[in-house]
């Protein structure tokens, strides 16, 4: 085993009993946050003074200093304006992070400055050591390392908890539909369940769990985290392998667990979530009692439609590897995807921005971390997303605690999503356009379209022209396939998932797009 792997379990066991030690309730839960809330604006400036301007190689420092920014200044515009109107007043004047800059594939550079930064400058300096690392996926090999904190572990359960409970399935029984790793959310899921004293009574995984389907590391891993669970005390399903194909089978304990207990929830991406409700139909099963809560891609109308159509009630919930749990939707939502933003540890101001020659310009978000526990440190930083911020008052809890900032529409400017897999689009380009140089085409002749089906199901579409005669479509969809899951961190999950489901298709069709325009992203599909 490579030393860096084992070096991770041992941080993983260091640090796994004590997370479980100390449960976390729904009355600890709400005093945690509203501390947080409370503490705001002094946890932003601990947070600037320490990991910004105390940190000689952070970025940030040096952006704040070219725009004549010092702590004191902060300091000012925090007491003087809050903590959104200061991060407003940064942008405007420069000091801010894109999504090209963070994953330093290309320098910073303002009016006399340049900075050359690596993506391990935007590490928390603090978390060396005490955090359990992950790797985004990155284009052209270029990744992004996070890690994962146990405090900040504790935060996620905390947000969790308070979540399930303004749903009332805090007491219910869940299951979750989610992969076991080399994909982090099933144990993600499982452990913040595990932190209330509510394991899950099912595990079903989107890929094979058997000795022969994972790898030796993989298995290793896992088997290392049930065990100690375990020997903890604590009762944790093995995950079973559940594809596409076996929505039925979740769907059946769902009925079972609404049958026996009156109320079920369970967990997944969205695009599974459209499959039980699908199976459910088929079977002539009523969800009416059962709650879904759905992540991975966007809960669109139509989605949402296609789930409730079986009696289910689904909200979405929106996360990020670099920003950790961003918003969830209470049960007062006015739209499908209507979610509180987690203010007691981030805070997030938009950046107008142009994403493509042919459409609107769209309102990226800027996150920036108001917790010391996150793996990256964010000021005003673009992780890829877009979508609608607004400021709106709610009674729920988390109203209630303060959270009025409300995100919805979300979308991706960067990145492809489906089955609750992503892939950056340039990684994408790089593998069709060799494929379509071989068949005899040029960068203009091919485009990304995401996409749903009439039932609300992801797909992935490559138009290429019909100029490009030399394409034999089977043997083109399995070449990206291949290509996808020889990326870097996640993309054999991908790849599986992918097949599995038929989510990536090829039309023969003239992209819609000005001439260089890769990716046109779509809630519907563009074909008359």
């Amino acid at each position: 085993m490579p030393i860096g792997r084992l070096g991770q379990l041992l941080q993983l066991g260091r640090g796994l009993p004590a997370f479980l030690r100390e449960p976390v309730t729904v009355q600890d839960a709400r005093a945690q946050i509203r501390q947080r809330m409370d503490e705001r604006p002094q946890r932003f400036l601990d947070l600037a003074r320490r990991l910004i301007f105390g940190h000689a190689r952070s970025p940030y420092r040096r952006l704040l200093l070219w725009a004549g920014c010092t702590y004191a200044d902060l300091e000012r515009g925090v007491r003087d304006a809050g903590i959104e109107a200061m991060l407003g007043n940064l942008r405007d004047q420069g000091v801010f992070v894109t999504l090209e800059e963070f994953k330093a594939r290309v320098p910073i550079l303002r009016p006399g400055l340049r900075i050359e930064a690596a993506p391990g400058d935007f590490d928390n300096p603090f978390l060396d050591g005490r955090g359990v690392a992950v790797a985004t996926s990155g284009s052209r090999g270029v990744r992004t390392r996070v890690s994962y904190d146990w405090n900040l572990m504790a935060e996620h359960a905390a947000s969790e908890l308070l979540l399930n409970h303004i749903h009332s399935v805090d007491r219910a029984p869940l299951a979750l539909w989610l992969p076991t790793p080399p994909s982090v959310a099933g144990i993600h899921h499982l452990l913040l369940n595990l932190k209330a004293r509510r394991p899950p009574e099912r595990w079903f995984s989107q890929v094979g769990v058997s000795a022969d389907s994972l790898l030796a590391r993989t298995r290793l891993g896992l088997e290392f985290v049930l065990l100690t669970c375990r020997l903890l005390g604590h009762r944790v399903p093995r995950p079973e392998s559940a594809g596409p194909a076996d929505a039925g089978r979740v769907a059946d304990w769902m009925v079972a667990a609404r049958t026996k207990h009156g109320r079920c929830l369970l967990r997944t991406y969205t695009s599974a979530a459209v499959r039980v409700a699908r199976a459910a139909r088929e079977r002539g099963l009523d969800l009416e009692g059962c709650l879904i809560l759905t992540g991975g891609e966007p809960l669109t109308s139509r989605r949402r439609d296609a789930i409730e159509a079986s009696g289910a009630a689904v909200f979405p919930r929106y996360s990020a590897t670099e920003a950790g749990l961003i918003g969830a939707a209470c049960d007062r939502r006015q739209s499908s995807d209507d979610m509180h933003l987690h203010m007691d540890r981030l805070a997030v101001v938009p950046l107008r921005r142009v994403t493509s020659p042919d459409s609107p310009p769209v309102d990226a978000f800027l996150f920036t971390s108001l917790t010391p526990h996150m793996g990256k440190v964010l000021l005003n930083t673009d992780i890829g997303d877009f979508g609608r911020l607004e400021d709106r008052p709610c009674t729920c809890t988390f109203g209630e605690l303060g959270m009025s900032a409300r995100l919805s529409q979300v979308r991706s400017h960067d990145k492809l999503n489906g089955e609750g897999m992503s892939l950056l689009g340039s990684e994408l380009d790089e593998i069709i356009a060799g494929l379509v140089e071989r068949a005899g085409g040029g960068p203009d002749d091919y485009q990304f379209w995401e996409s749903e089906d009439e039932q609300g199901l992801p797909r992935l579409v490559v138009a290429v022209s019909p100029r490009v005669r030399g394409l034999d479509q089977s043997s083109f969809l399995a070449a990206v396939l291949q290509g996808v899951g020889a990326k870097p961190q996640g993309g054999g999950l991908a790849a599986r998932i992918w097949r599995d489901s038929n989510t990536l298709q090829l039309v023969r069709e003239e992209p819609l797009f000005t001439r260089g325009q890769k990716l046109l992203s779509l809630t519907r599909d563009p074909r008359p």
